[in-house]
This record gives structure tokens, sequence and C-alpha cells, in this order.
């Protein structure tokens, strides 16, 4: 039996047919008048399920498509003569049996008012010539309703499996929507803190460039003072070297002046003693003379003069000496004094 979702839509629908997947030959035709009233209790039914708060609006439901109707209309018998031998061919069947008894499995055709045609039910079942397009037994009837209750009560469990399924894919998606909400925050967090990452690599790396640009100026200028000083200090160098040398030739030249006064003074004294001899002697001279002649006085006086006209010479000599002695003296303390200075 074909499964179908048994919704308003489709119980409203009197030309649903079942077609019997094994029936062989015409498919006999009859009419069932009760089923309205069972078609509009499942109206009632469905429209309760519909009206429940739980159940979601959106719940699917099979219609029966063109094919199935074409196919069904397909199996239908093509003119009543058909019909009408397809019963006669099934009475002696239908006569063997028990009145008010029926197979489980046998057929039971449904014969549609609007249409006016007959459609199998069960595919076993053999009706009687006398019996075609009429309306179906209370057993006919009861074992209709059964099936049509039992085919609700598993469209109800189906229609219960797919609520929960729905509440779960529902759960599921608005899980998913939190996620995806979750992992967007995330990533334009990410992305901002990225960006406020890299402005502040930007600006650390222009604050780098600065410092360094300002430190390459910083040592080429030292680069610069270093080089100055060093020559300053090359030319000082240059300047102590000839301070030293001339330190040198002073020195020599002060140790030959004091040589020379050394010489000069013990010479000196050479010729005091020489002229206090001289002297000494002339007086004695001049003693021993004074009883000579008067003539010879003058000439004694005038060697006396001549003598102490050298001593003058030699006096004035020796001061001369002793200021020169005396310059040197002041030009070699005034070297000392710049050369203690300097060092």
């Amino acid at each position: 039996m074909p499964s179908k979702a048994f919704g308003g839509g489709d119980l409203e629908k009197p030309t649903d047919t079942v077609v019997p997947p094994n029936h062989e030959g015409p498919v006999a035709e009859t009419t069932v008048a009760p089923v309205a009233q069972e078609k509009h209790r499942q109206d009632n039914h469905g429209e309760e399920v519909q009206g429940d708060p739980g159940v979601p609006l959106s719940l699917p439901v099979r219609h029966a498509t063109d094919e199935e109707k074409l196919a069904s209309t397909g199996m239908v018998s093509k003119d009543p003569e058909d019909c009408s031998t397809s019963n006669t061919s099934n009475t002696k069947s239908t006569d063997d049996l028990p009145v008010g008894k029926t197979d489980s499995a046998s057929e039971k055709e449904i014969c549609s008012p609007s249409e006016g045609i007959c459609k199998p039910l069960f595919p076993s079942e053999k009706t009687s010539p006398g019996l075609d397009c009429l309306p179906l037994s209370e057993i006919d009837k009861a074992a209709v309703l059964t099936l049509i209750r039992e085919e609700i009560i598993t469209k109800e469990i189906e229609t219960s499996d797919w609520r929960r399924k729905y509440e779960e894919s529902k759960a599921e998606v608005t899980e998913m929507r939190k996620i995806v909400a979750e992992y967007e925050k995330t990533v334009a967090q990410m992305i901002e803190d990225e960006q406020r990452k890299n402005m502040c690599s930007q600006k650390s790396v222009q604050q780098v460039t600065l410092e360094r640009d300002q430190a390459l100026a910083d040592l080429n200028s030292v680069e610069r003072s270093l080089s100055d000083l060093f020559r300053r200090y090359e030319n000082m160098k240059g300047v102590l070297e000839g301070f030293k040398k001339n330190e040198e030739v002073l020195k020599k030249c002060a140790q030959e002046y004091l040589t020379r006064v050394k010489q000069e003074e013990q010479r000196y004294l050479t010729l005091k003693l020489h002229a206090e001899e001289k002297l000494d002697k002339a007086n004695e001279e001049i003693a021993q003379v004074r009883s000579r002649a008067n003539a010879e006085s003058v000439a004694l006086n005038a060697s006396l003069r001549k003598e102490q006209m050298k001593v003058e010479s030699l006096e004035r000599a020796l001061q001369q000496k002793n200021q020169e002695i005396e310059e040197l003296t002041k030009i070699c303390d005034e070297l000392i004094a710049k050369l203690g200075t300097t060092d």
C-alpha cells in the first residue's frame, strides 16, 4: 500500500486511488459512500494536529504527484464491458466464500462516486457481477477504517519523528548559528587585533627608524669630532716633540753656558790671584823702588796706572760676565718654568 501523508489537502481529494501491485486483468470498479465520513473525521484530526502549537507549520506533507495520478488512472478499465467481464470471471471464486466473510489479504474495491470508476483496494478479492457499483458492507467499511486508522497512526508516528528531527535540526541550526556568530565575532576581534598590532608595529618601526637615523647622525658627528680631535692630537704631538727638542737644545746650551761660567770664574779667580800677586809684587817693588829715583817712580806710576787700567778692564769684563750669567740664569729659569707648566 503506497505511503501517503493524510493531511487536510490530501483527504479532501476524492480521486486519490490505491492500485494493487500484482493485479492482472481489468480492474473492477466499486463505490464507497461512507468513506467521506471517515475522511471528514480524518480532516478534523488533521486540523487538530495542525492547530497544535507544539507542531511546526512547515512539516513536510507528501501529496500525490501527477505521475502517480496518471499511473492510477491508467490502471482503470477502459469501458464498462471490461469491468463486467472481469466480474463474471471472478464470480465462482466469490461464490465459494461464505457470505459476510472475506480473507484478510482479499481484494476490496472502492468505486469513486465523482468519477464513476472502480479501483481495487486489495489484489486477492474476487467480487460478483451483482456487487458492482454497490456500497460496501459493514465489514468492508470496518476493514477500510482499520486500515485508514493504521495508516493515520503510522503517519502520526512519522510526523512525531519528523517533528523530533525538526526540533533536533532546529536546535543544531541554532547552536551552529551561535557558534558561527561567536566564530565571526572571534574572527572580527582577531582581525581588529591584527590591525592594531600592525599599526603598533608600523609606529614602532617608524620610531626605531627615527632613532636609527638620529643615532647615525650622532655617530657621524662623533666620528667627525674624533677625527678633529685626532688631528689636533697629532698636531699637539708634533708641537710637543718640537718643544722637547728645543728643551734638549736649551739644556745643552745652558750646560755649555754653565761650563763657560765656571771656566770664567776659575779664570777670574786665577786673574784675581794673579792680579793680587802682581799688586803685591808691585807694592813690594814700589816699596823697594821708592828708595830709588823719582824717575823710576813715574815709570812705576805709569806701569801702575797701566795695571790699574787692566784691573778695571778686567773688573768691567767680570761685571759684564756676571750680567751675562744673570741673564742666562733668568732665561734658564724661564725655560724651566715653561717646561714645568707644559708637563
